[in-house]
């Protein structure tokens, strides 16, 4: 019996000395020394124990409510900074998406480029061919055009010269007058032609044969060869005229061919130079594309960062705050505890003895 009555003393005292000491420790804090305060002023005004509780259970809503309110606003804030954290990082990966997707782009586009520059390079070469053969063609037949109109002015001189020699020979009169003006028609047809070829040479022999005819027989054959001199040459006139026409109807299909070639390559390569415009302007487009996503992923990188070291540091703040108010309500608790558990009276001298600083 003495052996349970010395142990309900000695709990008894322990459960004082933890009191006192528990009251010890609130000075340290602005929270605790309010409870002090409380806890003295009431003591000292004599109030009931129960009296003292009712205002300690006053202050323990209050802390509870802050600790609710705290919580709360940090739960607020975590989902806050949580949808601010996946915007930017939503942007972010956008940005960088589309970044890479035109960095993907950019090579190939340039290959187009290159492509489109060189098939208009080589149709441009074309074209130029095709001017060149044509300046050629047109050169060559204006080169044909003026040999034949030279081979033709002298064919119609020598049919001139022969008839003229013809008129002579089969004139009247006598044969002196004749051969006289036989010679003179023959030295103006030598000084015209002083070295005639082909059938120039002929008509030169006719004609100098005139100046030699005496008889009505030689000037009747004279007239006959000459007559059919004139006759091979209208006919040679003939076939050389066909010759010609045939040359200019071969010149104008190859020149239309040549032509309707290059319009169609003038729009081909009309075509592939807007091409490439069209591929620079994307090449522009595409690389200031890039360089914008780059800055919008550097800044919300930046942003994101930022929003990252503040919430950080707010939750770190609201969970001190938080921690300090469960220590509060825990302080409050413990009082309580010892309010309820009675108070004696060397208790209540230690608490009133306790100085605030």
């Amino acid at each position: 019996m003495k052996i349970i009555a010395f142990l309900c003393v000695v709990i008894a005292l322990s459960s004082a000395t933890e009191a006192i000491d528990i009251f010890n420790t609130l000075p340290k804090t602005d929270f605790g020394r309010t409870i002090l305060q409380t806890v003295q002023l009431e003591l000292s005004n004599g109030s009931a124990v129960d009296s003292v509780v009712d205002s300690l259970n006053e202050i323990l809503r209050s802390a509870e409510q802050e600790k609710g309110a705290i919580q709360a606003n940090l739960r607020n804030r975590q989902a806050q900074c949580q949808t601010r954290q996946d915007d930017a990082q939503s942007v972010i990966d956008r940005a960088n998406a589309k970044r890479a997707d035109d960095e993907r782009k950019l090579p190939l586009i340039n290959e187009e480029l290159i492509s489109k520059q060189e098939q208009a390079l080589v149709k441009d070469s074309e074209e130029q061919r095709n001017n060149d053969k044509l300046a050629l063609i047109t050169a060559t037949r204006e080169e044909q055009k003026q040999e034949y109109q030279e081979r033709r002015n002298e064919l119609t001189n020598y049919v001139a010269a022969l008839g003229e020699a013809k008129s002579i020979v089969s004139g009247l009169g006598s044969v002196s007058f004749l051969q006289v003006s036989s010679s003179e028609h023959y030295s103006k047809f030598k000084e015209a032609y002083p070295k005639p070829r082909g059938y120039g040479i002929m008509v030169e022999l006719l004609l100098k044969a005139s100046t030699q005819a005496k008889t009505p027989e030689q000037v009747e054959r004279l007239v006959a060869t000459i007559q059919g001199l004139i006759d091979s040459i209208y006919e040679l006139q003939k076939q050389e005229l066909l010759v010609d026409d045939a040359r200019e109807v071969e010149f104008i299909r190859q020149r239309e061919i040549i032509l309707l070639a290059n319009q169609t390559l003038a729009a081909s390569v009309a075509e592939l130079k807007a091409q490439v415009l069209h591929l620079q302007q994307d090449i522009v487009e595409v690389t200031n594309d890039v360089n914008t996503n780059k800055q919008i992923a550097s800044i919300k990188t930046k942003e994101l960062n930022d929003w990252v070291k503040t919430c950080q540091d707010e939750e770190k703040n609201l969970r001190a705050i938080f921690d300090s108010r469960v220590g509060q309500v825990e302080t409050v608790n413990q009082i309580l505890i010892i309010f309820n558990s009675g108070l004696s009276q060397e208790l209540r001298k230690s608490i009133a003895e306790i100085q605030l600083n």
